[in-house]
């Protein structure tokens, strides 16, 4: 028997007010249908926690585990005692994890222990396990598993939120730790994921939530209060729709509740180059983007933070009040349009008008679902979506209106479910399993033209429809026409063969990956990916993956951001991220606005594992990339100064070896001098002599800086030539110097030379003829 509930809000009087996002019918009235009344077997007592699952429920009372079917049938029971020994603990929640090979029951007990109990998946004939989920010294309070990002999130008393990404085989891996910061009662009361499992609240006793990637990493902290100024007790925090709004619900004799609505990055949404050079946020109803234009950087070592503003732009009532919660957004490579899907339709903004465009009608509107992904691909808008119950591929012009019967279609045989993209090649891959390649040309004329090339079935690769975040080519695996894709789905990074077979695995931890392209010598693309505590990356030249060999660690490298990475700034050689990913709207838009953007140079990075690989023309040709870079001279400076104190540090042959090879590649740029100096200056004394034995001495360098006319470059290496040089040698480089300073009539430069000689303890003898060389030349 169902039993159906509807419930309507009643009002005293007559209201008015406009429609919001997601409001197009007004009020909603919401349904509760019953399924199923269960009836526990006599004795089994009350029950005092229960959880849903896909083939029934679990129910326990005081004493007993019951999993119960669809059908009211009590398919298994446990004994609370075999789960727990200890008899005066209780079920306080009940959370299940269903993999492939077995199910997972965990249960949290009153004491502070987690139970896992471990069954097979197939076979019921064997005995389940169970095993206590290692906390150390914590008592777990509160825990929730995502199914989308696979991450089980357990909270501690002492503040404590232990992440565990569940492997294919049912383990339970540690994956990070992090402590709560914010003083007070820090004890976990709730968490909380958000439906894409990219981020889970941790609502803390003190009132503090405490927002986190799905691997840890603090994106946001608030204090909720209520309204006379006392902090809300948490004991349940949930995500509304779109993941852009979270709702915490207090304890206590007087209850409680608070909204908060957050901005999130646009990630995951269609995999493009153009979408990883931006930085793009969305709110309900609001989108952000920022340019990344790094022409006025400040900061420094290798952080540096762009002076430009955010561009905001309201996003149109009469799109979202029907099409709410905003599900994707793309931003065009050259930063000057975004467009965005809801649950149904699309509309696309034209950041220097600030105008929106919606399809041409409302008929369209109604018809169009994007459920694969949105991307720009020069311009136009790639839209993998259903119209009308069918699997089509869309193109609209950002130079024409946006209309479903004037763009341009191709036909697909499922459900797209995941859109990428990789110069001129488009990826779908639909719910069949097949991974679908197209190339687009486009002319300045307007005119477009889109060839189906070939079609790839990974059936045989396993793939998790249900937990893909994104699916990409590799690039390299386009020279030798044997395709191979980067499958990033969960927290698993890993690599497929155009065969359908599972290759290397890059990561199993990994929140979000971006491929850049750089295209020169052997080297083609990076593939990196967030780990929620450093950015790592993986080089790949046109070797890898040729032979099933994939990638050995000699090519990949560690960058450790001190923000939250959305996108890689590929030619500029940075990531950019901000310091919170979801940011409170403590003042609309403009508190949006006011959010940081920064950035991390990488450069010397990959220069480094190049050189250190013996790729050094590849270092060379990637370098010469980057040379017109106002910046270049900064990146190349914390490459040789890395490198020197390692190498210093561990007087091997092979650090002397990577030193060399620097300092050969710095050779062939302009700068080269300049950097040389400049390292040595922020450098110990002690590594001077390790440094200039490379360079060819320091007298030597510092005759080629005058014969380059740098006196500057020079001057700074007065100090050194003192410290490593006799002291006639010092001597007869200072009147050189002092003789060409004066013949260039730069006095402040003759100041600093003869200041320097007198602070140097230069003999009365020797600053008699410094002076007179500088009256004959005068």
């Amino acid at each position: 028997m169902k039993e159906t509930m509807v419930l309507e809000y009643q009002f005293a009087t007559q209201h008015y007010w406009v429609r919001g996002v997601g409001e197009e019918e007004g009020m909603r009235k919401v349904g509760l249908a019953q399924r199923r009344t269960y009836r526990l077997p006599p004795g089994s007592g009350t029950a005092v926690c229960a959880v849903a699952t896909e083939s029934g429920a679990v129910v326990a009372t005081r004493t007993n585990v019951f999993r119960l079917t669809w059908t009211g049938t009590v398919g298994s029971s446990t004994a609370v005692r075999e789960i727990n020994a200890n008899p005066l603990a209780q079920i306080q929640q009940i959370t299940t994890v269903e993999t492939e090979s077995c199910v997972l029951e965990l249960y949290l007990f009153s004491d502070g222990a987690v139970c896992v109990l471990r069954r097979h998946a197939t076979k019921a004939e064997d005995a389940p396990t169970v095993h206590v989920l290692p906390m150390g010294e914590r008592v777990a309070t509160a825990m929730s598993f995502s199914v989308i990002s696979g991450v089980l999130a357990v909270g501690a008393d002492n503040g404590d939120v232990l992440l565990f990404v569940v492997a294919d085989d049912g383990d339970l891996q540690a994956a990070a730790c992090r402590a709560f910061g914010q003083g007070g009662d820090g004890r976990v009361a709730a968490l909380g994921w958000t439906s894409d499992g990219s981020a889970v609240a941790c609502a803390h006793a003190s009132g503090h939530v405490v927002v986190r990637s799905s691997l840890g990493y603090e994106l946001n902290v608030s204090r909720v209060r209520k309204l006379n100024g006392d902090p809300v007790s948490a004991s349940m925090a949930c995500w509304g729709g779109g993941g852009t709004r979270l709702f915490v619900f207090g304890s206590g004799q007087t209850p409680s509740a608070a909204a908060m609505a957050f901005a999130r990055a646009a990630l995951g949404t269609g995999v493009g180059e153009g979408t990883s050079a931006r930085v793009c946020l969305f709110s309900d109803d609001k989108v952000l983007v920022h340019d990344c234009a790094f022409a006025d950087m400040r900061g420094t070592g290798d952080d540096v933070e762009p002076g430009l503003q955010w561009q905001a732009a309201q996003v149109p009532s009469e799109y979202v009040s029907g099409a709410w919660p905003l599900r994707h957004v793309a931003v065009s490579g050259d930063g000057r349009h975004v467009a965005v899907a809801g649950k149904r339709g699309l509309a696309v903004l034209a950041m220097a008008s600030r105008k929106w465009r919606l399809l041409r009608t409302q008929q369209q509107e109604q018809a169009v679902r994007v459920t694969g992904g949105l991307l720009w691909l020069g311009d136009y808008v790639v839209a993998a979506c259903a119209v009308g119950g069918l699997a089509r591929l869309m193109f609209f012009s950002r130079r024409r209106a946006l209309d479903a019967d004037t763009a341009h279609v191709e036909s697909l045989d499922a459900a797209p479910v995941a859109l990428s993209s990789h110069d001129s090649l488009l990826l779908v891959l639909c719910a069949d399993m097949h991974v679908r390649q197209y190339a687009v040309f486009a002319d300045n004329s307007g005119s477009l033209r889109v060839s189906f090339r070939r079609s790839v079935d990974l059936r045989g690769a396993g793939l998790r429809l249900r937990q893909l975040r994104s699916l990409q080519w590799v690039p390299s695996a386009a020279f030798d026409r044997r395709p191979a894709f980067l499958v990033h789905e969960g927290a698993r990074l890993r690599v497929v063969d155009g065969l359908g077979r599972s290759g290397q695995v890059l990561s199993e931890r990994a929140e979000l990956t971006i491929t850049s392209g750089v295209h020169f010598g052997n080297m083609h693309s990076t593939v990196w990916w967030f780990d929620g505590s450093q950015l790592c990356a993986a080089l790949i030249s046109l070797e890898d993956f040729m032979d099933g060999a994939g990638l050995a660690d000699a090519r990949r490298l560690v960058v450790r951001p001190e923000f939250f990475p959305v996108a890689i700034a590929a030619d500029l050689g940075m990531a950019v991220g901000v310091d919170q990913d979801w940011t409170l709207e403590d003042s609309a838009v403009v508190g949006l606005a006011q959010l940081p953007v920064r950035a991390k140079l990488y450069l010397h990075n990959i220069l480094d594992r190049m050189l250190s690989s013996g790729a050094e023309h590849d270092a060379l040709l990637y370098a010469a990339c980057f040379e017109h870079l106002a910046f270049f001279p900064h990146a190349m400076e914390i490459l040789l100064h890395e490198v020197l104190e390692r190498e210093a540090a561990s007087s091997s042959e092979a650090g002397a070896l990577v030193l060399r090879r620097v300092v050969a590649m710095l050779e062939n740029f302009a700068s080269f001098h300049e950097v040389v100096a400049h390292c040595a200056r922020k450098t110990e004394a002690a590594f001077w002599a390790v440094l200039f034995d490379c360079v060819g001495g320091p007298e030597r360098f510092f005759r080629q800086c005058l014969a380059l006319d740098r006196l500057d470059t020079a001057t700074q290496c007065l100090i050194i030539l003192q410290t490593l040089e006799p002291a006639s040698v010092s001597e007869a480089n200072v009147l050189a110097l002092l003789s060409r300073a004066a013949a260039a009539h730069n006095r402040a430069l003759c100041i600093e030379i003869l200041r320097f000689a007198r602070m140097a303890g230069e003999s009365d003898d020797t600053m008699r003829r410094m002076v007179a060389r500088l009256t004959a030349k005068n």
